[in-house]
């Protein structure tokens, strides 16, 4: 048996539609000249640019670093309560399944808290639990747009409802780091990383 041939038995052991019956050959003499006739590489290489760019920009906004115009979070003392000004992060892009270890390790600060109120595009939120970083009362964060890379959930803050938020330098983590509380396994997610 050469190296082919116990691939090939290999390859047959694990495919899924192994179990089903052959299609038929008109069905695949179809199929395959569908496949051949497309001419795919026109936008491949448009794609996978802007697939650089996005991964890029998504991996700077995680790691930038601290500048004058854009702080490390810090708290800011108040007379009573210590106040996080943190930015929206303004990427958009494809992520992939957010992992407890790179949470604890890229977040500086994370929190659990409700939405006290949104104006003018600025969301304070009450802290419940602080979970990472300086002991805070209340955040301050520029509502972001409407997508769930950037917010778990419904893809914004809302008035009111309670948010696993984490940040890094001064900036929302997105890509499943950030949503709503009761968003499925983020939770768990806060719980394995911290």
């Amino acid at each position: 048996m050469t190296d082919d041939d116990d691939l090939r038995a290999r390859l047959r052991r694990t495919d899924p539609a192994a179990s089903l019956e052959p299609a038929p050959p008109a069905q695949i003499a179809q199929l395959v000249e569908e496949a051949m006739s497309r001419n795919t590489r026109r936008w491949a290489l448009p794609v996978a640019a802007v697939l650089v760019l996005i991964a890029g920009g998504a991996a700077w906004a995680v790691t930038r670093p601290s500048t004058p115009d854009n702080p490390v979070a810090a708290p800011t003392p108040t007379a009573s309560a210590t106040v996080v000004s943190l930015t929206a992060a303004g990427v958009q892009a494809k992520c992939r399944e957010p992992e407890p270890q790179r949470l604890a390790e890229s977040a500086d600060f994370a929190f659990e808290g409700t939405v006290r109120t949104i104006e003018n595009g600025r969301v304070t939120l009450t802290v419940s639990k602080v979970f990472k970083g300086a002991a805070a009362t209340e955040v301050r964060v520029a509502q972001a747009g409407e997508s769930s890379e950037q917010m778990l959930g419904s893809g914004k803050f809302e008035t009111g409802k309670d948010y696993l938020v984490s940040a890094s330098d001064g900036s929302v983590l997105i890509c499943g780091y950030s949503g709503e509380a009761d968003s499925i396994g983020l939770r768990e997610l806060y719980e394995k990383a911290f």
